[in-house]
């Protein structure tokens, strides 16, 4: 990727470079947007039971982007960590593996404009959706502060969520491409579990998204509309998030192991066709052989670690 093409993600940025920078993000993010919302009388007494006056989606919008701009940073340092990691079994040299890194955090420039169309297009026709006509969304938010805080919430809450899914798709889409420069070792299973780890915790990341949407549930107010044009792309990207960096090392994994078990198992079996006297003789070479193939046979053909699985399951 050309760097004078790329730009950094603005959203990674509002990560002050300090220790606990991140919770410091995160408060920030939340104290900015309900002081905002306050101001605009969406938390005030004579708020109405309605979409223009619901304090479960304030709510809702304050939690989800203070959540969702450190964790995406979060992820995105784990995932550079990662290629960084990878490094001794990926098959390329150090300024490739460089700007594999810088790909996390830098994007083209066309995929912010694509990412930035989708995410507007995105938060104008949800609100659509909400407001039930364009003549009276367009009536509303102009005569009406708290009808106003709601509707630019929700833009916004649809931009950030598309740029930082986005991001991690690109990003699980390039360890997918990295899963083809990396040697596979089945005696050393562990150099791959960067692959299952980056894939745990972005699915992780999308279920902390979504774990979000019952407080729009405190208000009565809000119908089916407010939260399942959220959840139907959140729980695709999700899905997309778990399958994209640790399917080609299974496919690789598996044809690997089917590769090294096929001879072996071809010389016990002739090992194994003697019989009579000589069958003695051929114990000592026969034991060496029966572990080595208990020890590729017990290699897993996922990239993942206890620890991992244990934190999705739960």
């Amino acid at each position: 990727m050309n760097e004078d093409n790329a730009r950094h993600i603005t959203l990674t940025r509002l990560v002050p470079p300090v220790p606990g920078g991140r919770w410091l993000c995160a408060l920030g993010i939340f104290l900015v947007t309900t002081t905002i919302f306050w101001a605009c009388g969406v938390f005030g007494p004579d708020r109405t039971a309605t979409l223009t006056g619901s304090y479960g989606a304030a709510l809702f919008f304050s939690v989800v982007l203070s959540y969702t701009v450190p964790i995406l940073h979060y992820i995105s340092t784990r995932t550079a960590d990662a290629i960084g990691a990878m490094g001794p079994s990926l098959k390329a040299e150090e300024a490739q593996i460089s700007a594999w890194q810088h790909r996390v955090w830098k994007k083209p420039r066309a995929w912010f404009r694509w990412v930035l169309s989708i995410g507007i297009i995105g938060g104008l026709a949800h609100n659509l959706l909400l407001f039930g006509s364009l003549s009276k969304l367009v009536g509303d938010i102009t005569s009406d502060a708290p009808a106003a805080a709601i509707f630019s919430g929700t833009c916004l809450v649809w931009v950030v969520l598309t740029f930082s899914l986005a991001a991690l798709l690109d990003n699980a889409l390039l360890l997918r491409k990295l899963a083809r420069h990396t040697g596979i070792n089945l005696l050393q299973p562990q150099q791959l579990r960067p692959f299952g780890t980056v894939a745990v915790i972005s699915t992780l990341a999308v279920i902390g998204i979504q774990a979000a949407f019952p407080i729009m549930f405190i208000d009565s107010g809000l119908n089916a509309m407010a939260y399942i044009p959220g959840l139907i792309p959140t729980s695709a990207v999700m899905f997309l998030l778990a399958a994209l960096p640790v399917w080609p090392i299974h496919q690789r994994l598996a044809r690997a192991k089917a590769l090294a078990l096929a001879p072996i198992n071809q010389r016990i079996d002739a090992l194994g066709a003697i019989d009579g006297a000589e069958q003695d003789e051929t114990l000592a070479p026969l034991a060496p052989l029966l572990t080595y193939r208990q020890e590729i046979d017990q290699v897993s053909e996922w990239p993942f670690d206890v620890g991992v699985i244990t934190r999705l399951g739960l």
